[in-house]
């Protein structure tokens, strides 16, 4: 089973796949706006924009299923049982000592994800990838190396 190190590896992996996407989706977008005929079929320059405009969003969901699956894994070897995120969150920083600050991170991330996910109506802020990664692989940091 993958330990601590290698779920934090996971993660930052999952923000470097969203760095070179960013940069293809810029360099598409400046590569269509100067010759438009690059864009085919029924691909339409908007969907484009769109696409990059959604990217940190959809990158930040795949950030916290990494997170998520790493964390019930860790789970599924001390109980018996399947919480919401939420109770799996909570349990997790007392069961370790993770400090509040560190907790209350994670779930603003969880809240970002939910919000994109879910198409809340409630705003919530947008929460930078690198803001992201930092925040799960530090809650990460508390469980024990090897499980």
């Amino acid at each position: 089973m993958p330990q601590q190190h290698e779920w934090q590896a996971r993660i930052k992996a999952v923000e470097r796949e969203h760095s070179a996407m960013r940069l293809a989706a810029d360099h598409l977008l400046v590569a269509s706006q100067l010759d438009p005929t690059i864009v085919r079929g029924d691909l339409k320059r908007r969907d484009i924009a769109r696409a990059s405009q959604g990217l940190d969003g959809t990158y930040v969901i795949r950030l916290f299923a990494e997170f998520e699956t790493g964390l019930r894994q860790y789970w599924e070897t001390t109980r018996d049982s399947h919480p919401p995120m939420r109770d799996l969150l909570n349990g997790l920083a007392a069961m370790c000592g993770i400090p509040d600050t560190q907790r209350d991170n994670v779930h603003l991330v969880r809240v970002y994800r939910n919000s994109l996910v879910h198409e809340r109506e409630e705003e919530v802020d947008p929460i930078p990838i690198a803001v992201a990664r930092g925040y799960l692989c530090h809650f990460f940091s508390f469980l024990p190396p090897h499980w």
